[in-house]
């Protein structure tokens, strides 16, 4: 009995660290739960570019441009088919001979049955600018992906960034308006002594009704960002949105504007697009002119067909092979018209191109600028908490020995809470403005 019960306190400990490991396993595992669940921006951008129905319809956009390359190379093969026809004749014409014989001319009843070869052999690079043209508009339908998807993917770090700002803002007005019904408790005890007065307690009063419709207000937006959000990425209305995610900043960001309107021009999505417009606009003009150009093809065919004598009934073996020009003459000055309305294309690809880059510029001057006054309001906001902090302490220290009045504190509480309010709107401004900077110059943020 002894040595079983020594053997069963020998175990205990092993019992014991063996539930104590399978408790740590449990609670990382959970930990773990809860952190997958959290969304990350990239996490956020990358579900708005897999589920949204825009993405798909340029990227089976680009799919058509694709095929339309390989529809145009098929003008480089022969085309071979088969051709069968029956035609009845009347009234036939027939021959007498001198000895009174007679036979038709032709049979009543006529069958061909061919296989029939065709193939261009040359049309002046007609067929060389076509493919070309698909080409370009292929490039043209790709590029289109990358500018839906920039669009798309700002839109979403825009509603990701929203969001937090004001969930932290919330969390302020939270914090400001436990403060003051902690001072109103305080006011109406020190009202029941007579050391304060009603006026006292109605203007704390006003004050938590005031930060309670900031507060409802905050939620408000909250609850319309989160709708915009889940539309982007596709998040379903049960699921939690756990944002995962800081506003950080540089000091002193290194800006070269010169630098980044070469970016810009580089890189832009819809700079290239207009690029790509132009590119197009010239080789349809090079189309325009091919129009009234000579062609030259090759034809034959081989089957079976009846009407020979002298028996005009039997279906014989039969060939036929040659060349054939093409060479217009008048089109009613088709490819002139076509020529001055790609030449009118052209041009206006051009000034198109023209406003983008001027509006490019503007934009990206545009973002320089609202980043640099963010990070002063940042710099600037930072002192103001600093200060707000020191005077909130003061102020509850001089009102608890009757030095200030209660309006005195109230004005440090609410001047505290705008103060992180304001530090708040200026990290996430400039967030904003960096964000509008990387969509100014075309950078790829997925």
């Amino acid at each position: 009995m002894m040595n079983s019960r020594i053997g069963f306190e020998i175990m205990k400990p092993r019992y014991s660290l063996i539930l104590f490991g399978s408790l740590l396993i449990v609670l990382s595992w959970v930990a773990g739960a809860k952190a997958a669940d959290s969304l990350t921006i990239d996490r956020a951008v990358q579900l708005t570019l897999e589920n949204d129905p825009a993405v798909r319809q340029a990227e089976r956009q680009a799919d058509a441009a694709a095929a339309d390359i390989e529809v145009s190379r098929t003008r480089y093969y022969p085309d071979f088919s088969v051709a069968g026809t029956y035609t009845r004749l009347g009234p036939l014409e027939s021959i007498t001979l001198p000895g009174g014989e007679s036979f038709d001319l032709f049979p009543a009843d006529n069958y061909d049955a061919h296989l029939q070869f065709y193939q261009l052999l040359y049309d002046f690079g007609e067929r060389r600018t076509t493919m070309r043209l698909a080409e370009a508009g292929h490039k043209s339908a790709q590029d289109n992906i990358d500018l839906v998807k920039s669009d798309f993917a700002f839109q979403t770090m825009a509603a990701f960034n929203t969001i937090l700002i004001l969930q932290r803002s919330i969390d302020v007005m939270n914090d400001q308006i436990a403060a003051l019904n902690q001072h109103l408790d305080i006011t109406r005890r020190k009202a029941e002594t007579g050391s304060a007065t009603k006026f006292d307690v109605l203007t704390t009063q006003v004050r938590i009704a005031v930060a309670t419709d900031g507060l409802i207000e905050a939620q408000n937006g909250l609850r319309n960002q989160e709708i915009i959000l889940r539309q982007l990425t596709g998040l379903p209305e049960d699921q939690p949105l756990a944002l995962k995610g800081e506003f950080a900043y540089e000091s002193s960001p290194n800006i070269d504007v010169d630098s980044l309107l070469a970016l810009a021009r580089a890189q832009r999505p819809e700079l290239i697009r207009a690029r790509d417009a132009e590119a197009q606009a010239e080789l349809r003009i090079q189309m325009a002119s091919l129009g009234n150009k000579p062609s030259l093809s090759a034809i034959a065919t081989a089957g079976f067909k009846n009407g020979y004598i002298p028996d005009l009934n039997q279906p014989k073996a039969n060939y036929t092979a040659g060349l054939s020009i093409k060479i217009p003459v008048f089109n009613g000055r088709k490819s002139h018209f076509q020529t001055v309305g790609a030449r009118a294309d052209l041009a206006a690809a051009k000034a198109r191109t023209a406003g983008v880059e001027q509006r490019i510029s503007s934009e990206v001057n545009q973002a320089v600028e609202a980043l640099k006054a963010s990070l002063d309001k940042i710099h600037n906001s930072e002192i103001q908490v600093q200060q707000a902090e020191e005077a909130i302490s003061l102020a509850n220290t001089q009102y608890e020995a009757g030095v200030v009045t209660n309006l005195d504190l109230l004005d440090a509480q609410t001047a505290y809470a705008q103060a992180k309010l304001i530090h708040l709107r200026a990290l996430y401004q400039y967030t904003m403005s960096r964000n509008q900077l990387d969509q100014a110059v075309g950078a790829k943020v997925w």
